[in-house]
């Protein structure tokens, strides 16, 4: 197939937020030709949308595959057959961009990781162009929060480590903690003059520090509330990292809607207070192809499935797993057991029923259509606008064509999504 396909009679998502009732996408060679009830392309193989909500793909900025970031595994050529696998199981499941996440890991390791994606990106396969890039998350980490990442391998601020990193063409996203140390504010200018999103994550800057590292290029907090975020209440520095986040206009903000890492009603308070066109959805998925079943262990940390496997949890010590099985205390969380189908479910029953709030009191029940309307912004326009991608996001002429149809059933509070087709640059990638 040439990437070229005709969606039709769906609910489709307009740019600007309206739902056209009956319509259709046309993609020719993987990019969007026309969007609309006279959408046409003549000879493409069409897909029925009858019945469907038809939104853009879903790009997730942050898939940890960890499973890969141990071990001394230093082949990146291993790594980028890896990585191919994630590619197709992340494509069936709605995700037509993703960013892959790195641990705190060897140098050496985390390298090679990259390295394979490089090969990836180089590549011209039907889904080599769904991987977005690297995430550095756990190399310039605050080690005195580092969760479910080994603080052995956390590294000062180094502008020869940054360039090491950056060489290998594959990083497209850094987390640099700002207060670190006196150069950590110098090292983030210098990540994002040379085109990388620098993030804040597993960081306690206060308010002033904060503000420091957006002059500097800073442009969004990673995993609002995970990791953890500092808070401060006082007024000195003006406060803390959570505070300056929600008052920020300039700063981005994602958040992991699994329903663990962070409860409901803050993440109503937050998606409030950033607007929607500032808050992103991630999975934050602990394994790219799916959550593992059996405890694990991962560059020195141990972790295990919870509550059935409904997320993942950190385990101190090997003594230590029989008693955590038996507490309702989660502690430190080894990333999400979810991908951005269950990320857009959550957020769309988050929105269509009333809610009380933690800082705000109540929360207003949007309608369906407004309310998938504000999953997909955090799923799909939101993402691109971070990367700076503008032919993702949205279904629009001359965009990729990366779309999800949907199928949507119960009520509000209680909706089901499922996937009933992927297609990515015009490419059906099946469900």
């Amino acid at each position: 197939m040439s990437g070229s396909i005709l969606v039709r009679n769906g609910r489709v998502l307009s740019a600007g937020g309206a739902w056209l009732e009956g319509a259709a996408v046309a993609v020719e060679d993987g990019r969007i030709t026309g969007v609309g009830l006279e959408a046409a392309a003549a000879g493409n193989p069409v897909v029925d949308a009858e019945g469907l909500w038809v939104v853009p793909g879903w790009i997730d900025l942050q898939v940890n595959d960890i499973g890969w970031l141990s071990g001394g595994l230093k082949e990146p050529r291993v790594h980028a057959g890896r990585i191919r696998e994630v590619l197709a199981y992340q494509a069936s499941t709605g995700v037509t961009g993703l960013i892959l996440a790195t641990l705190a890991a060897p140098l050496d390791e985390v390298l090679a990781y990259l390295e394979g994606m490089k090969e990836i990106l180089d590549g011209s396969g039907e889904l080599d162009e769904v991987l977005l890039g690297g995430l550095v998350e756990g190399t310039f980490m605050n080690p005195e929060f580092h969760g479910a990442h080994n603080p052995d391998w956390v590294l000062p601020p180094d502008p020869g480590v940054l360039d090491q990193l950056l060489s290998t063409g594959a990083v497209a996203m850094i987390n640099i903690a700002p207060e670190t140390t006196p150069e950590a504010v110098g090292l983030i200018s210098e990540a994002a003059s040379r085109g990388v999103v620098v993030g804040c994550g597993h960081a306690r800057p206060h308010a002033e520090c904060l503000r420091e590292a957006i002059e500097a290029g800073l442009s969004y907090v990673i995993h609002l509330g995970n990791g953890p975020t500092g808070s401060s209440l006082k007024v000195f520095n003006d406060g803390g990292l959570l505070e300056e986040c929600l008052r920020n206009d300039e700063l981005m903000a994602t958040l992991i809607v699994d329903g663990y890492h962070l409860h409901p009603e803050l993440v109503r308070d937050w998606v409030s207070r950033k607007e929607i066109s500032r808050s992103i959805g991630i999975s934050d998925a602990g394994f790219g192809t799916g959550a593992p079943t059996e405890p694990f262990e991962l560059c020195g940390m141990r972790g295990e499935p919870a509550e059935g496997g409904a997320y993942l949890r950190v385990v101190r010590s090997r003594e230590e797993i029989e008693a955590a099985a038996r507490t309702s205390d989660a502690g430190a969380l080894f990333g999400a057991a979810i991908g951005m189908r269950e990320v857009f479910e959550n957020l769309l029953n988050l929105f269509s029923v009333e809610m009380r709030g933690v800082n705000i009191r109540t929360h207003p029940a949007l309608s369906m259509e407004d309310s998938i309307a504000a999953a997909a912004a955090m799923c799909s326009s939101n993402p691109a606008r971070l990367l700076s991608i503008e032919d993702r996001g949205a279904l629009v002429e001359r965009a990729r064509g990366d779309i999800v149809l949907l199928e949507i059933s119960g009520e509000p509070g209680s909706f089901e999504v499922r996937v009933r087709e992927t297609i990515s640059a015009g490419h059906v990638s099946g469900t």
